[in-house]
């Protein structure tokens, strides 16, 4: 491959993390005389950033790579993310993969005219409007079915004024919301240039300061690390969105103690006592991980429990899968994958049911959310339907119908809806026009 002109594609799986080290990768790339291509096939270099959490996701990722190599294979291929570590994937791939970057680690100086760490470049964003701004990297909590101290590292907080400096840098570039990005961001210990230490809700109320019209957005938080500074932090920062990720990943005592969690049933309801009081608009969201070693019929009961005393109006409900390196790994998989369907199902039927009756309380009201994508639909006799597609300030999917065509430029723009029909899943309503400002 040529060092210094070459055409490269990236492709991402996984996580918000995953799409923000993309963004890296792509800035040194470019940096090094690299031309991003949309053709696969066209491609002298293909970086696959990949995710590592589930076994189903890296097969995904095996495959794909897979038949990239087979549909271009003078391409030279790069695995990245949080596979590029594994020395089994290493033997697996080895007709495939030409070079393997553990996520977060350096661009080898062989792909590009020199190596470079991934977090020590400048992004090119792949959003004019959203950004996501790493605050932490790495995780200190060793979860025992988590692959992420193993292939992202021991957990490290980037410095107050880096990640101060990028936000104001972005809202005068006029950007809309701040992803701010961590295994753990309630974790967060940064050092400013005088060592003083900083916490996340500090953070939270620097970027919030920030003078401009923007929505603050982050994930994911550690309910051990919910503290009242940040609860207050997020009432009274108007920016920061009234949406709190908080992964519950099981609501028995006995597998949080197994899943090494740190907190039991009983705190984590506390925990969301105690937010609902100061923060009654609140909305949760969670990860609950379904048929890990030793669940029992009583230990799921545990968590439909918690689901339905917290009210989550959006709930990722995922079947365990063994990962290497972990120390869940060693336990038997002993749930069977019947078991883990039904579970995820009902759990995925509770949490609807739940989204569903709140989601009423926007019915006949005007929103304000930011459009991803516009899309065009036939109607069986032969007009044409427009919608407007986004997220609002709760991180609550949007869909406002057109009576008229809608242009790419509305993309990225905020925009006003009148709600008419609350789904589960969507709030959907009338498009009532583009806003300059919220």
């Amino acid at each position: 491959m040529p060092q210094k002109a070459f055409t490269y594609f990236i492709k991402v799986f996984g996580c918000q993390m995953n799409y923000a080290d993309a963004e890296r990768i792509t800035a040194t790339l470019k940096n090094n005389g690299g031309r991003k291509t949309e053709n696969q096939k066209a491609a002298d270099l293909i970086v696959t950033v990949s995710c590592g959490v589930r076994q189903s996701a890296e097969e995904r990722i095996i495959s794909w790579i897979k038949r990239a190599k087979n549909t271009n294979p003078r391409a030279v291929i790069a695995l990245a993310g949080c596979l590029g570590h594994r020395e089994d994937l290493k033997k697996r791939l080895r007709d495939s993969v030409d070079h393997f970057v553990p996520a977060g680690k350096k661009i080898p100086a062989n792909l590009i005219n020199s190596a470079y760490p991934v977090h020590s470049v400048h992004p090119v964003y792949s959003s004019s409007y959203r950004a996501y701004l790493p605050v932490t990297t790495g995780c200190d909590n060793f979860c025992s079915y988590c692959v992420v101290p193993y292939a992202r590292g021991r957990e490290k907080s980037l410095a107050p004024e880096i990640i101060i400096g990028e936000a104001k840098r972005l809202i005068r570039k006029g950007y809309k919301e701040l992803f701010l990005l961590g295994q753990n961001v309630n974790s967060y210990q940064g050092i400013d240039r005088e060592g003083k230490p900083w916490t996340f809700s500090q953070i939270l109320r620097a970027v919030n300061a920030i003078p401009g019209h923007f929505w603050i957005k982050f994930i994911s938080s550690h309910p051990k690390d919910v503290n009242q500074k940040l609860i207050l932090a997020i009432k009274e920062c108007r920016k920061v969105s009234r949406n709190l990720h908080l992964p519950l990943q099981s609501g028995s005592d006995k597998v949080l103690r197994a899943m090494n969690r740190k907190y039991r049933q009983r705190d984590y309801l506390a925990t969301v006592a105690r937010i609902k009081k100061i923060i009654p608009e609140i909305v949760f969201s969670t990860d609950i991980i379904v048929g890990f070693p030793g669940e029992t019929a009583a230990d799921f009961r545990g968590s439909l429990k918690v689901v339905r005393k917290v009210g989550f109006e959006m709930l990722y409900a995922l079947k365990y899968s063994p990962r290497p390196e972990t120390v869940a790994y060693q336990l038997k998989d002993d749930v069977s994958a019947q078991t883990k369907k039904e579970r995820q199902q009902i759990l995925d039927k509770t949490w609807k049911a739940i989204a569903l009756r709140k989601n009423q309380r926007f019915l006949n009201k005007r929103i304000t959310f930011l459009i991803d994508k516009i899309k065009t639909k036939s109607h069986p006799k032969g007009q044409k339907i427009y919608w407007a597609i986004g997220k609002n300030f709760e991180q609550k999917d949007v869909a406002a119908q057109s009576p008229k065509p809608l242009g790419k430029a509305v993309i990225g723009q905020w925009t006003a809806a009148l709600i008419t029909q609350a789904n589960p899943l969507c709030l959907q309503g009338k498009f009532l026009g583009v806003k300059k400002k919220l």
